[in-house]
């Protein structure tokens, strides 16, 4: 049964809907890092790579995250939208590497969370990036994804069609 008096979400200001996020991914992201060289000094776990091999690839991964973030955030700053996961859109970014991925920034957060276990040869930190992830993916990207729904109906569900979430 619709209720007809209940007030539509489209006639809200812009500003009164935002996304149900209530962690701040980055700090998931140091407390898995901080946690996975917590237990591989207790339990081990080397990665079974060259050292000269392991550096190279996991810093590889860490120049790529940093430049997928930077180019992420130049975006926000070109709009002047605030960064934080729980603040208001006012637009949809489809330019630059949202082209190609719908959370550039936790792709970028992973990318260099699994760069960093790799370069120091920590199994546990790719592990624990791994759950930070998962962890980002129920408690802030689905939420992001249900507000921007919300916020920017058919154009969003549009972008979602054609570009993928992690990429």
């Amino acid at each position: 049964m619709v209720d007809e008096f209940a007030p539509d979400p489209m006639d809200a200001p812009a500003d009164s809907d935002k996304p149900a996020v209530s962690i701040h991914p980055p700090t998931v992201l140091f407390i898995a890092l901080v946690a996975g060289y917590v237990v591989r000094l207790f339990v081990g776990g080397r990665l079974p790579l060259p050292r000269a091999f392991a550096e190279g690839l996991g810093g590889l991964l860490i120049i790529v995250a940093l430049g997928l973030l930077m180019a992420a955030i130049r975006i926000f700053v070109e709009k002047a939208q605030p960064l934080l996961p729980a603040t208001p859109a006012k637009e949809l970014f489809l330019k630059g590497p949202y082209k190609f991925s719908r959370n550039p920034i936790y792709l970028a957060m992973m990318l260099f969370g699994a760069g960093f276990g790799v370069a120091t040869s920590n199994v546990w930190i790719i592990i624990t990036t791994t759950l930070a992830g998962a962890l980002i993916h129920f408690i802030a990207i689905l939420p992001e994804e249900a507000y921007l729904e919300r916020r920017f109906g058919a154009e969003y569900a549009a972008y979602k069609a054609r570009v993928r979430r992690w990429a």
